[in-house]
Parts: C-alpha cells; sequence; structure tokens
C-alpha cells in the first residue's frame, strides 16, 4: 500500500458514501468515470473499454477479481439464455439453464471455480501445455466435444499471470474460437494487469481487443490498499441488461442516460464505496511515472532474487521468474521444502 492510499481511506471512511447511483452522490460516480479511463490509459488497453470514447464500453471498480469474475459469468449466462429463448422458443428457460457450460484452465484462480458455484454452471478446467499456458486448440476441441453431446458453451475465463507461476494464457488464440462459438471471453489479469503500463510488457496486451470483460487489482501490484479491483467492459449494456432490478425508490431525472451510469447496474451488490477517491490521489501523489518504477523495481528486485537462486547449488527454479514471481525450491524431497516455509 502507500500513504496517500492510506489516507485516501480515512476520508473515504469519513464521507461514508454509499454510491449506488450518480443522484446520491454525482462526485462518486463522476470520478469513477474519470479514474477508469485514465487506468485504461495507463494501461494503454484498446479504446473500446473507454468511458470518453462512443460505445457502450466502460470501466468500473469492484471489491475484488472474484467479484469482477462473477460478474462476467452471471452476464454471460443471462445473455446466452435470452438468446437462445429466441432461438429455440420450443425449449423451456430450465431445460437451457440446465445445458450452459464454461471453460477455463486448470491453472487459473479458485474464485474461477467459486463463480461457477454461485452461478450454478459447471466450469470445466482445461488441462495446460507442459508451459501452464492454456491455447486456443484445447478449448475448441472442449467446445466441439460439448457442442456435441447438446451442451451450451457460454464464458472462457482465461488468466494473465497465473497464481502458481504467473504464466499467460494465449489470448490470441483463445479469442479466435471464442468468436467462432460467440463465447464470451473474460481475462483475469488480477497480478499482472500491471504490466500493461511498461512498454518492455507489451506482448502482454496482445488479443485484449477481442476480449470482453478483464480484470486488474490495484491492491496488488499498483499500491492501492485493499479492496480496489478494476474491471472493464466492451459492452457495459450486456452487464446491466442482465442485472437490472428497478424500484421507484431507486428511480431519479437522469435514470437512464448512457453519460450517467448507474454502478448499482455494473455490480453484485446495491450500494458502493468510494474506492475511486484513493485511486484518483494515489495517482495525484505518486505519478503515472511513480508508478511505472515501482513495477519496474518489484520486477528488478524478482531478477535478483532469481539470480541468487541460481548461484545457489542448494535450490532450483521450478518455473521461468515473471514479472516479481520467482518459483524455487531447496532439491531433494518436499520434506525440506516444507521445513523451509516452516522456518521462514
Amino acid at each position: 500500500t502507500s500513504y496517500p492510499s492510506i489516507v485516501s481511506e480515512m476520508l473515504i471512511s469519513g464521507f461514508n458514501v454509499i454510491g449506488f447511483s450518480w443522484i446520491c452522490s454525482p462526485a462518486c460516480t463522476e470520478l469513477e468515470i474519470v479514474v477508469m479511463d485514465w487506468l485504461a490509459k495507463f494501461l494503454k488497453l484498446p479504446e473500446c473499454f473507454l468511458h470518453e470514447t462512443e460505445g457502450p464500453g466502460g470501466g468500473v471498480i469492484q471489491g475484488s477479481a472474484s467479484e469482477a469474475v462473477l460478474v462476467a459469468v452471471l452476464a454471460a449466462r443471462e445473455q446466452a439464455v435470452r438468446k437462445h429463448r429466441e432461438l429455440h422458443p420450443e425449449l423451456s428457460e430450465s431445460y437451457i439453464r440446465g445445458k450452459l457450460i464454461a471453460y477455463s484452465s486448470d491453472q487459473s484462480n479458485s474464485c474461477v471455480e467459486k463463480a461457477g458455484v454461485l452461478a450454478a454452471i459447471p466450469i470445466k478446467l482445461l488441462p495446460a501445455s507442459d508451459d501452464l499456458v492454456m491455447r486456443g486448440a484445447a478449448l475448441k476441441e472442449a467446445i466441439m466435444r460439448d457442442v456435441a453431446e447438446g451442451w451450451i458453451p457460454i464464458i472462457c475465463i482465461a488468466t494473465l499471470g497465473t497464481t502458481g507461476t504467473c504464466a499467460y494464457d494465449d489470448i490470441e488464440s483463445l479469442s479466435e474460437v471464442c468468436d467462432q462459438y460467440d463465447v464470451w471471453l473474460h481475462v483475469d489479469a488480477a497480478y499482472a494487469g500491471g504490466a500493461f503500463a511498461l512498454d518492455e510488457c507489451a506482448e502482454l496486451r496482445r488479443g485484449l481487443e477481442r476480449v470482453e470483460s478483464l480484470n486488474f487489482n490495484l491492491h496488488k501490484f499498483m499500491l492501492v490498499n485493499f479492496d480496489c479491483s478494476a474491471m472493464w467492459l466492451r459492452d457495459a449494456n450486456k452487464v446491466i441488461d442482465s442485472f437490472n432490478v428497478d424500484r421507484i425508490y431507486l428511480k431519479h431525472k437522469y435514470d437512464g442516460q448512457a453519460e450517467i451510469p448507474d454502478f448499482r447496474h455494473w455490480q453484485i451488490p446495491l450500494g458502493r464505496r468510494f474506492r475511486a477517491l484513493k485511486v484518483w490521489i494515489t495517482f495525484r501523489t505518486l505519478g503515472a511515472e511513480g508508478l511505472r518504477a515501482h513495477l519496474r523495481k518489484h520486477i528488478a528486485l524478482a531478477v535478483q532474487f532469481e539470480n541468487l537462486v541460481k548461484s545457489d547449488s542448494r535450490f532450483e527454479l521450478v518455473a521461468p521468474r515473471s514479472l516479481g514471481l520467482v518459483c524455487f525450491r531447496p532439491k531433494g524431497d518436499n520434506e525440506i521444502t516444507s521445513q523451509l516455509l516452516h522456518r521462514l
């Protein structure tokens, strides 16, 4: 975390904004629109994710990657149900819901599997390649087999920066398959997403212009304290249509205007904290270059540690170093690793 973020959190608690709609705190919504576009430009994301561009895309701050992934799964589910009811009016809604299926890698975070449980959607965890990467060929094979058996594929959750080894799924080949079968592609970049801001890591951004949604945790790599997970949507209307529940006490005179979003439609809970304030203050205090320097420092420290491991005959690397993550172990039985971990 950082001093600006801690001070911001104190201010947020003091203001006690419950920012579910624009009218209950215009500053809460307006500042979130601003900082989500700032952040998208800082990370050099495709323009389709910006609020300021023409089109239905935009960004929102969720509490965690778990929430962002669940929002994507639920939205993909509801969109698929509506589409198939229109295409096949002879089928009941319950039958369609019972045939939905989703996909991810066996290297994906546990929140992906949990999202499937909460959304009542079976998620197939496809075996990653030997380099721990999920690619389009494996996804296509699974989809073809499931479609032949009567299943309806709805979403694939890819990972940029897996929890175990910080491996990167092949977004370009996955997006081709998802386009072919009309499957929502979500990218969980909870940790590695911060590296999008670095020119030397530009290859991580390949294919992002073809994904439906993605998330990145500022509380992992951007000096903003927990909780603060940025989520971008290519077409926010797909989420709004899926989650929209209107009551008379939620209506206001600006309701429904595209340039004034009510973020309650973009998330699981009704109320929301003024998280945009700590993003704004952290950016204003540290600056874009200060944040990039922080990212590069962590990567440089990992390189230094990687070299120390390589120079010590007692240890070995178990995966290539990736950003700030070094996976290593003492040589010998696993019990030695367990003892080392316990002593640390």
